[in-house]
């Protein structure tokens, strides 16, 4: 363990160090980090270039592999039909290619594993593709851009098979990991989608979006599967094919552990689909109505199919999103399909997430969302004696009053005004009430009139190595600030007037305070909610009935923020989960913090935060927002309520302050 704390320390040193440029650690498929300088706003025209090193017509070697020659491969050419009439391949057997990605090669554990697998259940031509003069270059995004060409080249030997032997390309299947993925797409394509199957296994995300030309696509065969495991990290986090299959969530596994860069849940899809082939359990898996359903942890029941197996789901009309829960550890299938939401626990003595705090500092803990006690809080943290309300005023903007829980007297000798607009602002995990949000927030709004200005210290309960207690202690937090701001109102504040603005778990504190106030506070504002140990629906997670108007801000939603709408209305910054200028933001330290950063801005802002009302936040998820009604600002003072403003909105920003762009 202490080894792991030092490993952990070096990492979250790097990232500080590199927080202001466009580098990245991407593990290869063998789970060596590799640090990138990549930026997937502007690529470089000149890196668009394939490097002259590699010429896929001379370096992407087919190896042939079959009953016969289960351990030593044969070289076909693509321009050679007498390397393949000279050969073990037989035009009347399957034929199956694997694909390896980015740092690859011969070697690459997922053509062994897979080929074992088809060898041992029936006569294959099993061929490897290797292209690691191609894959295997500390330039990623040079990697990148060959898999169209190494597609191309792929399709010649698809050619040259047919052409020597006779093989129909309805006896085809390609199956590849990865950047593999994406060049297994590009050669169905060249193909004109005839080859039977083409597999996905969790195809590469870093610099790939829908509608790039090479980007694996669902009619680059006759049937298209994707097999997500890593999505939204070192996988694409979109549907990619006619078939999605989504393990466990499709974004971390069961078994994996510690897995900060992904590398483990990335190579599990390689894993799954090798067990499938030969597996008499299958992973059979539950058709659910969307993507944005696994998103959200809720799925409806619409079918059943199997992921992956030997023959493909090809001709069987499996379509649409489906979700299936996994084993720890091999043999992964489970056979029965599991509803499940969108983060399987994994296995008890594997708990563990680095999970960062509101200063972006990571933390390991041990984290259950599936054996959680919601009323275990740290029995040290009483919140009516613990809580510290600090007023500020434009009388008092630097030097706080101290204003106390069940002491009207304190109210009545400090500056609170009840003519004047109340706001209350509060922390998230391992924080206190000299946090930076607050000192902005209050900075911005005394800079335009007169507030009274309440930070919410909640450290007493928040700073604390246990995230699970911290996470538990949002309920009574809330409750005790709900019965503050009754002393607020007896002061002679109106709940008209009053807003409550909370960061990551602080979010989920102002829900709580909304619900014991019963839904009466003018405005809840949600930053970036806390999403480790949170779904929609928890008696205690902010919720779009806890004020009368409810706003999230979503900038960080799948891995520190949550991913699922929880306000009346939800902005999605730049699509709400990564954020311009972060640059290495493995941590999502950065992203997460904009969401205070940005509502700040909002706040007497020449220059507004105007958001496009997007029909749902699939489509935001999705890239493709359809405008369906009023456009409206994101944050503000006054807030939007009374407006209308209501459903899911999308904007972009500038990649540093000033961040709105109107």
């Amino acid at each position: 363990m202490k080894g792991t704390f030092v490993c952990c320390l070096v990492l979250v040193q790097l990232f500080g160090a590199l927080a202001s440029d466009n580098w990245k650690l991407v593990p290869d498929e063998s789970g060596r980090l590799r640090l990138i300088n990549t930026n997937p706003y502007d690529i470089p025209e000149d890196e668009n270039v394939v490097e002259p090193l590699f010429n896929p017509e001379t370096d992407v070697i087919f190896r042939l592999f079959t009953r016969r020659n289960p351990a030593h491969g044969q070289v076909l050419q693509w321009n050679s039909a007498a390397s393949v009439q000279n050969s073990n391949f037989i035009a009347s057997h399957p034929t199956r290619f694997t694909i390896h990605g980015w740092n690859g090669g011969e070697t690459s554990g997922l053509h062994a594993n897979i080929r074992q697998n088809y060898l041992g259940v029936g006569e294959f031509n099993v061929i490897a593709v290797d292209w690691g003069a191609g894959a295997q270059t500390a330039n990623y995004i040079a990697a990148r851009n060959r898999v169209a060409a190494v597609g191309d080249i792929i399709s010649r030997m698809v050619n040259t098979l047919v052409s020597a032997s006779g093989t129909s390309r309805n006896n085809i299947y390609l199956i590849g990991h990865s950047l593999g993925a994406h060049a297994a797409g590009n050669a169905g394509r060249q193909q004109n989608g005839q080859l039977n199957t083409i597999i996905g296994l969790d195809p590469a995300g870093p610099l790939f979006s829908l509608g790039d030309s090479d980007i694996m696509a669902p009619r680059d065969a006759q049937y298209t599967e994707a097999i997500f495991t890593n999505a939204g990290l070192l996988g694409f986090d979109l549907p990619l094919s006619d078939a999605n299959f989504f393990p466990n969530g499709g974004r971390s596994q069961p078994g994996c552990g510690i897995d900060i860069a992904g590398n483990c849940a990335h190579s599990r899809a390689h894993e799954l689909y090798a067990e499938s082939v030969s597996s008499a359990a299958g992973f059979r898996a539950t058709r659910c109505g969307s993507h944005g359903e696994i998103i959200a942890g809720q799925c409806t029941n619409t079918g059943t199919a199997v992921m992956g197996g030997e023959p493909s789901n090809q001709g069987r009309g499996v379509n649409g999103m489906f979700i299936v829960s996994t084993n720890g550890n091999s043999p992964f299938a489970q056979a029965l399909p599991t509803l499940l939401v969108a983060s399987q626990p994994v296995e008890r003595n594997s708990n563990w997430q680095l999970v960062p705090d509101s200063s972006g500092r990571l933390h390991l803990v041990n984290t259950n969302p599936y054996n959680l006690d919601q009323q275990d809080v740290a029995p040290l943290f009483n919140p009516e004696q613990d809580l510290i309300f600090r007023l500020f005023t434009r009388a008092n903007p630097t030097t706080p009053q101290i204003l106390e829980f069940g002491n009207p007297a304190s109210i009545a000798a400090s500056n609170f005004n009840p003519a004047h607009p109340t706001r209350f602002t509060i922390h998230g995990w391992n924080s206190n009430g000299n946090d930076g949000m607050n000192t902005n927030i209050r900075n911005r709004y005394h800079a335009v009139g007169d507030y009274n200005v309440i930070s919410v210290d909640w450290s007493a309960g928040a700073v604390n190595p246990n995230y699970i207690a911290a996470r538990n202690a949002v309920g009574p937090a809330g409750a005790a600030l709900a019965a503050f701001i009754d002393q607020v109102v007896a002061a002679g504040a109106s709940p008209d007037n009053i807003y409550v603005i909370g960061f990551s778990l602080g979010a989920h504190v102002a829900g709580n305070a909304g619900k014991g106030q019963n839904g009466r506070l003018n405005t809840v504002i949600a930053l970036d909610p806390a999403g480790p140990l949170f779904s929609l629906g928890q008696p205690d997670a902010v919720s779009p009935a806890d004020a009368r108007y409810v706003e999230m801000i979503m900038t960080n939603g799948g891995l520190l923020g949550n991913s699922v709408p929880m306000g009346q209305s939800t902005f999605t910054p730049n699509g709400g989960r990564v954020q311009p200028g972060c640059g290495t933001d493995i941590g999502g330290g950065c992203a997460h913090g904009r969401a205070p950063a940005y509502f700040a801005e909002s706040i007497g802002s020449s220059t507004a935060f105007r958001s496009t009302r997007c029909a749902s936040i699939q489509e935001v998820v999705e890239g493709n927002c359809t405008p369906s009604g009023p456009d409206a600002n994101m944050g503000g003072e006054p807030s939007n309520y009374g407006r209308g403003v209501s459903g899911v909105y999308f904007l972009t920003t500038n990649d540093a302050a000033p961040f709105a762009r109107g």
